[in-house]
């Protein structure tokens, strides 16, 4: 779980390098919206090229259990000059599968995203909804 909490550190810091350090060689990235990246090599392209040290995450939840982590959280980004973070995008889950060496394998992202309609589907915890 230590190197995935790395990973976010390091992305935020725009240290490919140390991120780099933390991944399986065959590692793949899933994201929405994207193509998949798969090895190291194509991962730490696509990390790089959208590196910023106006954007960072905020984890919420980070639950572990053999070999998979995931993390529940959003990203937050600064304007060039402004003092305070903002929310930037939707919230995020990632879900990340670990090697035997405990190096990240392959990290999938999910996003937020309300239900089509916006109606008819009532919020959690609703009355009449299993709990």
């Amino acid at each position: 779980m230590k190197h995935v909490m790395l990973t976010y550190h390091y992305l935020d810091i725009g240290d490919i390098d140390g991120y780099a350090s933390l991944t399986e060689q065959d590692m793949a990235l899933n994201h929405p919206g994207a193509p998949p990246h798969r090895g190291r090599d194509a991962v730490l392209s696509a990390h790089a090229a959208q590196a910023t040290l106006l954007r960072r995450h905020e984890l919420d939840t980070v639950v572990a259990d053999e070999g998979r982590v995931v993390v529940l959280g959003r990203v937050v980004h600064q304007a060039p000059g402004a003092r305070r973070w903002a929310p930037h995008g939707v919230d995020f889950a990632d879900v990340f599968t670990l090697s035997k060496h405990v190096l990240v394998r392959d990290c999938r992202r999910y996003y937020y995203a309300p239900p089509p309609g916006g109606d008819g589907v009532p919020p959690c915890g609703a009355a009449g909804q299993g709990s």
